[in-house]
């Protein structure tokens, strides 16, 4: 996933550092693994040796292979002597990487070469030195010696054979005419082959006016990257080297990722801008673990170090807008089912009646769903007042919806005491329905206030003409407001009854519950009534057929 070139050489006392990093793990028992990626760049027809780890760490086995699982064996030119890869020689087709696995009692670690080759006259630069501080160099190919201490060394300068007899040390005169290009080649017979090996280094001169500075890295420090999943992203690093000898500065990026111990060491052809230094870590695609990982740009010289950190975190912009708008809409469903159900609470609460409760069992040992009240006498037979209670009540609550009413005046027995009737019955009724006409208050002055005693049967009872309310309302006033036993539902059945002419009580329900108005002979404006009223019944016991026909013309 990580588009970069792996750097192609380190400072020995780099590799200490980390073998110290590796050894106080191992020694405190830590499980970890170090993945390090490393960039050659080898000549065609020449031998090179690729060292996986120091001379001078102890019993570490070694096991080689190309692209973590393939074996070497039937790749023509390549051979493992003392755990190191030699290409002999190097050819185009070795190019790939190679990773070496080395292992030391339970803790392991992986070295991942990549390598390319190209064909060209002469060796890239591999190393280089100050002309001014350089008295000689020396051929440091000392494992090509030890496999033919015989080998023949010849010294070149930019390309170009040097009067030079078989040598491995070339005299310099510290003079600015000693800046270029100097290669060593070395033939050499190994099991019966001949081969050639090379070196080059580069001489280059200080400026009078060179300082040395101490690296420094401008960006990033601390920072956060805010990424999204699939897409590419570029790290960029920027860090002040001043006049500092480019060649002996290491520009790097480590890696770590989380609930990992693996750390992947990581570089790219630098870019140089005056007195500072630019790297670019290319990422192609952006996964899951990358999220919460650490990338650290490095910067090593010799007058010092810096290091400046970039955490990815995952860009939940678009996340935070889904569940906003998720929110919104839940809301605003929310708002919408609250008004759905403030407006058609009656409809929905009828409808469940009808869907769910087929038949309804009442264990409250009540015998009736509701005592309808009303005034009532000889004078006032032909009222609207008496058509509503014994002929339109019946006829929809008993006929069409299976409710049992006790109907004041028609369903008392004969001989039956009046004040034992009503609270007998009243208390076994689930319901007080009042029925409210403009004279069912009529001379209010005259009669005793409603509930002046706590008990309800010391009372007065009034003449027919003066009256404010009976006896049975007083009765189930008393129970609904004191022993709060008995719910009470208010009816006008004409027009001329106002609330402030209402007794307390009466004015309290209506404030509270309201007042269901009926109007006689409005066929099917009663509709609505109908549906308020037996909303505020209890479920019935038995159910009809109920067609709205049969509502219009109640």
């Amino acid at each position: 996933m990580l588009e970069n070139k792996m750097l192609n050489k380190r400072k020995p006392k780099s590799f200490y550092f980390q073998w110290i990093v590796i050894s106080s793990l191992l020694l405190g028992g830590v499980e970890m693994q170090v993945k390090t990626l490393r960039t050659y760049s080898l000549t065609a027809g020449l031998a090179f040796k690729l060292q996986c780890n120091n001379n001078q760490i102890q019993n570490v086995s070694v096991t080689w292979s190309q692209n973590l699982d393939q074996k070497l064996e039937t790749i023509d030119g390549i051979t493992v002597i003392d755990d190191a890869l030699w290409f002999l020689p190097a050819q185009p087709f070795h190019r790939g990487n190679y990773s070496c696995l080395s292992r030391k009692g339970k803790e392991s670690w992986v070295t991942v070469f990549n390598i390319s080759v190209e064909n060209a006259s002469c060796p890239r630069m591999n190393r280089e030195n100050q002309a001014q501080s350089t008295k000689e160099l020396t051929c440091m190919l000392e494992h090509v010696f030890q496999l033919d201490p015989q080998a023949h060394v010849t010294w070149l300068k930019n390309c170009k054979p040097l009067n030079v007899t078989n040598s491995m040390v070339l005299p310099m005169n510290r003079s600015p005419d000693d800046e270029g290009l100097y290669t060593c080649f070395v033939n050499f017979t190994f099991e019966g082959q001949n081969y050639s090996a090379a070196q080059t280094t580069k001489i280059y001169i200080v400026p009078t006016d060179f300082v040395v500075t101490q690296p420094k890295v401008i960006f990033p420090q601390q920072e956060k990257l805010k990424v999204t999943l699939g897409k590419s992203y570029d790290l960029k690093c920027k860090a002040l080297i001043g006049k500092n000898g480019k060649e002996e500065t290491l520009f790097y990026w480590l890696s770590q990722f989380p609930g990992s111990s693996e750390e992947f060491t990581s570089t790219n052809d630098p870019f140089y801008e005056e007195d500072y230094i630019l790297s670019t870590l290319h990422i192609s695609e952006i996964t899951a673990e990358h999220f919460n990982a650490n990338f650290t740009c490095v910067i090593e010289h010799p007058a010092g170090h810096d290091f400046g950190t970039v955490t990815l975190i995952p860009d939940n912009e678009r996340y935070v807008w889904i569940i906003f708008g998720l929110i919104s809409v839940s809301a605003g469903l929310l708002i919408l089912a609250a008004v759905g159900i403030y407006l058609f609470k009656v409809d929905l609460v009828l409808a469940y009646r009808g869907l769910c409760s087929p038949v309804t069992t009442h264990t409250d040992g009540k015998s009736y769903d509701a005592y309808i009240s009303y005034l009532h006498g000889d004078e006032l037979s032909l009222s609207s007042t008496m058509t509503f209670a014994l002929q339109s009540l019946p006829a929809v609550l008993e006929e069409l919806y299976g409710y049992k009413l006790f109907i004041s005046g028609r369903d008392e027995l004969p001989g039956e005491a009046v004040h034992d009737v009503v609270a007998d019955r009243m208390n076994r009724s689930r319901r007080l329905i009042i029925v409210l006409t403009s004279r069912s208050f009529e001379s209010r002055s005259t009669t005793q206030p409603l509930l002046s005693h706590s008990d309800p049967s010391v009372t007065t009872v009034p003449s027919a003409t003066r009256i404010w309310g009976t006896y049975e309302q007083r009765v189930g006033l008393y129970d609904a407001l004191v022993k709060e036993g008995l719910k009470v539902i208010l009816v006008q059945v004409e027009d001329g009854v106002k609330e402030n002419s209402l007794p307390e009580s009466l004015q309290y329900i209506s404030r509270t519950k309201g007042i269901l108005r009926w109007t006689p002979d409005a066929d099917g404006a009663n509709q609505r009534f109908w549906k308020h009223l037996r909303y505020q019944m209890p479920p019935a016991q038995r159910r009809k057929s109920t067609p709205m026909t049969e509502l219009r013309d109640v």
